[in-house]
């Protein structure tokens, strides 16, 4: 048993040396860090497209490549919404925006005029103000809220789906978290 504590004090004393060695090496062997970024490309002479469609071309490499051609993606539909302003969930008087209340009732319009019956389903956002109990909250109302509106406007309640909350769950990238673009209700169909 004192042949292993010796054992292990030793190695406790040993191995911040080694690993202080195995740090320093490239240093004391004359290793120069270079500005030289390696990259890749798809075939000879082209610049390199990732998967999220950014073009990667090395700082200090051939300067002759052929331009990067991002393929463009086709742009999804129209998503209908209505964006809230802060702390408010009640149809017509807390939109931010007075046009998407007028393009909801034209959206509205066309949901009933169709001879297809869809369900819709009606889901409350928020931004990140506030506690995560609170927004969902806020976002359930918001929901019932649009849910009520789109009965007031001639819609079937039974081709609506129970209203939800995502609250701050489902935020949209690439705007703040904290911006009316968070404070939304989106409508999702199926087709009955």
């Amino acid at each position: 048993m004192r042949k292993v504590n010796k054992t292990l004090r030793t190695m406790g004393y040993v191995a911040p040396a080694a690993l202080a060695f195995v740090l320093a090496a490239p240093l004391v062997m004359g290793y120069q860090p270079t500005d030289e970024n390696l990259w890749s490309a798809k075939k000879e002479g082209t610049a390199w497209t990732t998967r999220y469609g950014e073009c990667w071309q090395s700082k200090t490499g051939p300067g002759d490549l052929a331009p990067c051609v991002v393929e463009k993606k086709p742009e999804p539909p129209k998503l209908v919404e209505l964006n809230f302003n802060l702390d408010q969930y009640v149809v017509p008087d807390g939109v931010a925006n007075m046009g998407q209340v007028d393009e909801i009732d034209e959206y509205i319009d066309q949901l009933k005029s169709t001879p297809d019956r869809e369900r819709i389903t009606i889901v409350g956002h928020t931004s990140a103000d506030g506690s995560d109990d609170y927004n969902m909250k806020l976002g359930q109302r918001r929901a019932d809220a649009v849910r009520d509106y789109f009965i007031r406007r001639g819609y079937p309640e039974e081709y609506l789906a129970p209203a939800k909350s995502r609250g701050e769950y489902e935020l949209r990238p690439g705007y703040d978290p904290y911006s009316v673009a968070q404070r939304r209700v989106e409508f999702h169909k199926t087709r009955l």
